[in-house]
């Protein structure tokens, strides 16, 4: 349908607004997995030692600050202080993809720290797990040094539940980009659905909805997906 205020097709304007939210979210999960994989290993590895309660101590840190909270943090050290980011706007990455990370920079990393300490927990735990596992145990025995085990032989089998809760973070990363979107003021999906809230624009805030429920399924189908890359064995059974 068309919009009640502005009398465009929603389509249109979705469309329009719809890949910036996407780099938004996609560049958060990377940051996210960039984090919080290195980290979680090593914190698996070093259990129960002093650098593992640090990671522990600074994930519940970072799980208990709303992503507005930081976001202005972010905007306070990084824009205001150092001026190495712009703290508000967008540009397109038809102007060029240094302007374009520069200003994807602030609000991605604001979703991503809250999701990394998510993942960090969730993968030293299964790391931790799986490090006690037999066939662990038959391959320090062989030899191998505890880096290749850890890589090759811990850290794969423990991406399944990874997998799994980065698919359900979606879910969360869509209602933090609304709020980061409007934070930093990115013309996306989350600051129109906002305006269109306010204005009563029903036609909208039904097209964002659908939009929004559509995307939660597909990801979750490419998540199903990714089990069988993930683990051979679930390719084989299918």
């Amino acid at each position: 349908g068309d919009s009640i205020v502005t009398g465009q097709p929603v389509t249109d304007e979705i469309t329009h607004r719809l890949p910036i939210t996407l780099e938004v979210m996609f560049v958060a999960v990377g940051l996210s997995l960039i984090l919080a994989i290195p980290i979680g290993v090593l914190s698996a590895y070093r259990e129960g030692r002093r650098s593992d309660r640090l990671v522990s101590g600074g994930a519940q840190l970072a799980l208990s600050m709303p992503v507005f909270v930081t976001g202005l943090i972010l905007i306070y050290f990084f824009a205001l202080k150092l001026q190495w980011f712009p703290a508000t706007g967008w540009n397109r990455l038809s102007n060029g993809i240094g302007p374009n990370l520069k200003t994807v920079a602030l609000p991605a990393l604001s979703l991503a720290i809250p999701e990394a300490a998510v993942y960090t927990r969730v993968l030293r735990s299964d790391v931790i797990t799986t490090l006690k596992e037999n066939y662990i145990l038959s391959a320090r025995a062989k030899g191998l040094t505890d880096r290749f085990i850890l890589f090759r032989h811990g850290l794969r089998p423990s991406l399944l539940t990874l997998v799994t809760v980065v698919g359900l973070s979606i879910g969360t990363l869509i209602g933090g980009t609304l709020v980061v979107e409007y934070l930093f003021a990115i013309p996306g999906i989350g600051k129109r659905i906002f305006s269109a809230i306010y204005q009563r624009d029903f036609m909208m805030v039904q097209g964002i909805t659908i939009l929004i429920t559509a995307f939660y399924v597909i990801i979750n189908t490419v998540v199903d997906l990714a089990y069988m890359v993930v683990d051979p064995r679930i390719r084989r059974a299918s």
